[in-house]
């Protein structure tokens, strides 16, 4: 070992990772005592890190620094010329090694003059050994063929989706922690339109649906606010009002080169994902110019439409010898997702006729035909500009999902024994664009990369209208409806549409901004100590996300049910002439505004879509209304806020791989956050002034955190085709903008509000991972992962009852109102959480097998998810007066807290997906089924009243032939068993409450590549 250099670079080095790490430690030693324990830790792990490190960076440091030499290369599939992600590459003998990166690339730098033989290895191939010559100081520029391993001498193809099934393996591999990747080819081979259903085939997510379409994703059994989304690296801020969960149906699965999704964070990742963090790939250009072209149409069997369109075009090319390389993509699509909706609130009632036992009995029904058009339009540009040692990126990211459509609602009240009709007119449009700039460089002896990007996410539904008629006394006194089936209760109301009047209209808007600024670097040192027995490297950084968010809602509204309104009563049937109304009408009734539209399989014909109501002639008489319509401040004002959000993060990580069975890589990573929101404040009634029957004020609240959150990974490689990862991290979670912005909403009779806990803490989670994965050539690829969450802090959401003189949740921002209202807030829960998991997962293709059946492919997964929480609630109970009094009240009463145990909310129990393929020739088929288990929607304070989905599953069918000179026709058939969305809570029994119907979808396309 040479002894330490007296250069200025090597004391600027260790200086600024001292003043890093010592910073970083003293500002958590302020948070308490388990943080200044494990400050301590971490010095320890600082000075063991410094110890190793420094030897070796002197070394690569010296004066002959400049003269080592470096190895750049890339692996191909001898057959094909196709890049091989992830190989393996390693110099003999020792433990000094590199995976390919996405594109197939490696680099070995520092080498010293000599040979050196490598050994390139790649799951499903022949390894190959390599000698390569390196003098002082010189470039050495390989390519490496790998050919795909057989049993017998017969030439095989390998297809584009088993390639793609091994590069996703192989990458997988090739990662420094537990993670799952889904590759291009993988993507393309399945029925999925966006990145959601594409992520939701992997073992440990279950996916969250809308209108039969996937939109957001769990991971682990965690809910989507949980995870982090980033594309190529880069944070996608939320794209909901209330919450920080993204919307991935925004993003056409087209567009990607690969998905990963980590579920064991290291510490040079945002520690802000308790489930786990998704990346979303975009591949910058490669080294040949490509084009790829694709257009299809489709069919959305529930109303019959043959109008549902794909078009996707991206073309790449490398300029000035490869030295600048262009990336470009565009997709537009169309899909009609209407969906039928029922729902139905149910009371459980003594039954005389059964012995007084509890059944259910319906409160009310919700008949709805929910017609929806959602278009996706984005594109996306990488420019990358090679330079020595590294090279310089900047891209560009943007997709825009917009929808229309309206709400056709029969609503029934059995217990008022009203009938209302409404008919809602909106759209909308939500856009996520991610823009940045990165440049890296590795100079053998140190390598960095430097990067600011900006993220943004715009909401906007800028005209939504609403109308409803109302019909009272719609149901004869005489008639019992308890215990009536629900099917039976359209039957049991008059519909009269002369006596169903127009009762209300709004016209309501929104719009929601979120724009995240990211700034970091990040500095990585290789060691190589004794002899290139033990090699590694050290790699610290540094970032700062600040971001600005905003939600403004505004809604006027006028009501004309009574005779309060008859002068615009007036003034409509005068401007309006040809609907036909009466001047001096008391009452609009619904005769004059129906629409002959039907359908006879709404609700798979089980259920009337009742009458129909008239949009156009709707919005006349709203385009009359508007001078006289009433601003409704309670829900605009009582909904808006706005604020900024900082997180300054550091961490320190060092990875050695002690020969070449055993990597340990230790390190923490240090976040700072701060929060500063201001919300419209409701005033109480003791404060308002005279006259005002609801006031405001503006209110700021302000959050500030630390957390230093320490981190460990083991992996060993007991044999060749055999490794076993370890992790323990520590990851958190921030509360949802609405919980403690200083929003208080309270209802119009004042019986009910919502408030915020601008004193809430953020959780955080404790993980522990193991994972064993095992690839062999006749097996595929097996493995099988365990996890254990225990999770401090975690937010949920309370109900109680606000008694006067009763202050048992001080930190609730609660107006001074009079009454009982009941309060719903939320609150950190004071008991631990737990969520615990197995998965597994099997890929392989039977390539071995003679004759027609080496075409087959299979990939398998299976998760199964149990958690444990205790849910905090609260309860009032009366209690006598003592000593009693001589007149009334007798009792007070008293709030009091109890908890439930229950699992976590958007947890399965059972997650599985099947994939079976067949390849042969130009022909790919593949079928696919998806299973999942219940899950908690909604808790109660008791077990019977629990909401939840019905266990879920589905067949999926994929179809695709190649034509030649890179032409291919295909065809995707989704949702061959018309499974519905379904919910029921638990007291019920076989009545839902929620059904939702979308039927079965088939597309059609062509797709040229070269």
């Amino acid at each position: 070992m040479k002894a330490l250099p007296n250069t200025s670079e090597a004391r600027v080095l260790v200086v600024l990772w001292l003043v890093l790490s010592q910073t970083l430690i003293k500002r958590a030693m302020f948070v308490d005592s388990w943080a200044r324990f494990r400050a301590t830790c971490c010095r320890i792990v600082c000075v063991v890190m410094l110890w190793m490190v420094v030897p070796a960076t002197a070394w690569a440091m010296d004066v002959d620094r400049w003269q080592v030499g470096t190895i750049r290369g890339i692996v191909r599939d001898a057959e094909t010329r196709e890049t091989l992600p992830g190989a393996n590459v390693m110099i003999d003998g020792t433990s000094r090694g590199t995976a390919a990166d996405a594109e197939g690339q490696f680099q070995l730098s520092g080498l010293e003059a000599g040979t050196y033989r490598l050994n390139v290895s790649y799951i499903g191939y022949e390894s190959e050994q390599v000698s390569v010559l390196v003098t002082d100081g010189a470039l050495v520029r390989v390519e490496v063929l790998l050919t795909f391993r057989t049993n017998e001498a017969a030439e095989v193809v390998v297809t584009a989706q088993a390639q793609g099934q091994l590069a996703a393996i192989n990458q997988q591999l090739a990662s420094n922690t537990i993670t799952n990747i889904v590759s291009a080819d993988r993507i393309q081979e399945l029925p999925d339109v966006n990145a959601a259903e594409s992520v939701g085939r992997l073992p440990g997510i279950s996916i969250v649906r809308s209108s039969g379409e996937a939109s957001r994703i769990a991971i682990r059994g965690l809910s989507p606010k949980y995870n982090s989304v980033t594309v190529n690296g880069v944070r996608v801020p939320s794209t909901d009002a209330n919450n920080r969960s993204v919307d991935l149906s925004l993003i056409s699965s087209n567009m990607l080169d690969g998905i990963e999704v980590t579920k064991a964070l290291t510490p040079d990742k945002d520690a802000d994902a308790l489930g786990g963090a998704v990346d979303l790939r975009l591949r910058s250009a490669p080294a040949d110019p490509t084009l790829n072209l694709q257009i299809q149409g489709g069919y959305t069997a529930l109303l019959g439409t043959y109008d549902n369109y794909k078009m996707v075009a991206s073309t790449s090319r490398r300029f000035f010898d490869g030295a600048v390389g262009v990336m470009l993509g565009v997709n537009s699509d169309r899909y009609d997702r209407t969906a039928d909706q029922f729902s139905g609130s149910y009371s459980l009632l003594a039954n005389p006729q059964r012995e007084n036992k509890l059944e259910p009995s319906v409160a009310s029904l919700s008949l709805r035909e929910n017609t929806q058009v959602r278009g996706r339009t984005g594109g996306n540009a990488i420019v990358d500009l090679r330079i020595p040692g590294g090279k310089l990126m900047v891209n560009g990211f943007f997709n825009r999902l917009s929808s229309e459509g309206g709400t056709r609602n029969n609503q029934l009240d059995v217990n008022g024994r009203v009938h209302k009709y409404s008919l809602s007119d909106w759209s909308g449009e939500t856009s996520i664009g991610s823009y940045g700039i990165n440049l890296e460089q590795d100079f053998g002896w140190i390598s960095y990369d430097i990067g600011a990007a900006l993220s943004q996410s715009r909401g906007e539904s800028p005209n939504n209208r609403y109308w409803d008629f109302m019909e009272e006394a719609a149901v004869s006194t005489a008639l019992d409806l308890r215990w009536v089936e629900p099917d039976s209760i359209p039957n049991a109301f008059r519909n009269d549409s002369s006596n169903t009047y127009l009762n209300y209209l709004n016209i309501y808007a929104n719009e929601t901004k979120d724009d995240e600024l990211t700034l970091q670097a990040n500095v990585r040192i290789p060691i190589h100590l004794f002899k290139n027995r033990v090699n590694g490297y050290l790699k610290t950084g540094y970032k700062q996300r600040s971001r600005t968010r905003s939600y403004d809602v505004e809604q006027t509204g006028v009501g004309l049910y009574y005779g309060g309104g008859q002068e615009l009563r007036n003034i409509i049937a005068e401007t309006a002439p040809e609907l036909g109304l009466e001047v001096q009408m008391n009452r609009f009734p619904l005769s004059y505004f129906m629409d002959d539209y039907s359908r006879d399989n709404f609700l798979e014909g089980a259920y009337p879509l009742g009458y129909a109501l008239d949009a156009a002639a709707l919005n006349t008489i709203t385009e009359i209304s508007v001078p006289y319509m009433n601003y409704e401040g309670q829900q605009s004002l009582g909904n808006d806020y706005q604020g900024d959000e900082s997180v300054t993060a550091g961490y320190a990580m060092l990875s050695l791989n002690v020969g070449s069975r055993l990597m340990i890589m230790p390190g923490f990573r240090y976040e700072a956050e701060e929060t500063d929101y201001t919300a419209k404040f409701v005033i109480g009634k003791e404060d308002r002034p005279v006259g005002f029957p609801v006031a405001y004020r503006d209110t700021t609240t302000a959050r500030d955190n630390s957390f230093l959150l320490p981190m460990l990974h083991v992996q060993v490689k007991p044999t060749s085709w055999m490794n076993l990862r370890l992790a323990y991290t520590e990851t958190i979670t921030r509360p949802d903008f609405r919980q403690f912005a200083p929003i208080t909403y309270v209802s119009r009779f004042g019986d009910w509000m919502t408030a915020p806990n601008t004193q809430i803490r953020t959780a955080k989670a404790r993980n522990y991972d193991a994972s064993l994965s095992i690839y062999q050539n006749h097996v595929g690829f097996l493995s099988v992962s365990g996890f254990y969450k225990e999770i401090d802090d975690l937010i949920y959401g309370a109900t109680f009852v606000l008694l006067d003189g009763q202050t048992i949740l001080p930190e609730i921002n609660i107006p001074n109102i009079t009454g009982a209202p009941r309060v719903n807030t939320s609150l950190n829960n004071p008991f631990t959480a737990t969520v615990r998991g197995v998965e597994f997962d099997w890929q392989t293709n039977f390539w071995y097998l003679p004759s027609v059946f080496k075409g087959l492919v299979l990939n398998v997964n299976y998760t199964l998810l149990d958690s444990e929480t205790k849910y905090p609630q609260f309860y009032t109970e009366k209690l006598p007066i003592e000593p009693r009094p001589r007149r009334p009240p007798f009792f007070t009463e008293v709030v009091r807290d109890t908890f439930r145990v229950g699992r976590m909310f958007d947890q399965p129990s059972n997650i599985a997906n099947v994939t079976v393929g067949y390849d042969i020739g130009g022909f790919s088929a593949r079928i696919s089924y998806l299973f999942q288990a219940e899950v908690l929607r909604g808790l109660a304070t008791n077990a019977e009243a629990d909401q939840f989905t019905e266990s879920y599953h589905r067949w999926d069918l994929a179809l695709k032939q190649k034509l030649g000179r890179g032409v291919e026709i295909y065809a995707n058939l989704n949702n061959l068993n018309n499974r519905a969305d379904r919910n029921f809570q638990s007291s019920i029994g076989q009545y839902p409450t929620f059904i939702e119907y979308y039927g079965f979808t088939m597309d059609a396309g062509v797709r040229y590549s070269f």
